[in-house]
């Protein structure tokens, strides 16, 4: 099972939505984790589980987006767009359209379902780029 998640975190490009920031995006090919990106944005790692409750983050592979918040690791646990995160993910569509080439029909999840550690989990709550955005 760990070649599946070395391949899933290698062809996925990470990014964090950090509001008065621009969308940080992870490099082509690049593992880095969502913790190691905020560590290296200067965040305590104390602090890190509180900003990834309340700071969407996510990551587009195969065409995809898929966003979410949380930090439960209990498998089962869902992580999914709060209605302020919601807000959020849609101030930031214009950024992720540009740096990922998407357009309105463009899949996007709203949330994951938390999954054995090593296993790519389970994206939940799909919808199109488009809707999202005239929901907001």
């Amino acid at each position: 099972m760990a070649g599946q998640s070395e391949k899933f975190h290698t062809n996925r490009r990470a990014f964090i939505m950090w509001p008065g920031r621009e969308l940080i995006v992870s490099s082509v090919g690049c593992d880095i984790s969502h913790n190691q990106m905020f560590s290296n944005l200067g965040v305590a790692p104390s602090d890190v589980p509180r900003f990834m409750e309340i700071i969407p983050r996510g990551y587009f592979m195969d065409g995809e987006v898929c966003v979410y918040q949380g930090y439960d690791m209990t498998p089962g646990a869902v992580w999914e767009i709060t209605p302020a995160g919601a807000m959020i993910v849609h101030d930031f569509l214009p950024a992720l359209c540009h740096e990922f080439k998407l357009n309105c029909d463009t899949n996007l999840y709203l949330g994951v379902r938390v999954g054995v550690v090593g296993q790519v989990w389970d994206k939940i709550r799909k919808t199109k780029i488009g809707d999202f955005s005239r929901t907001q």
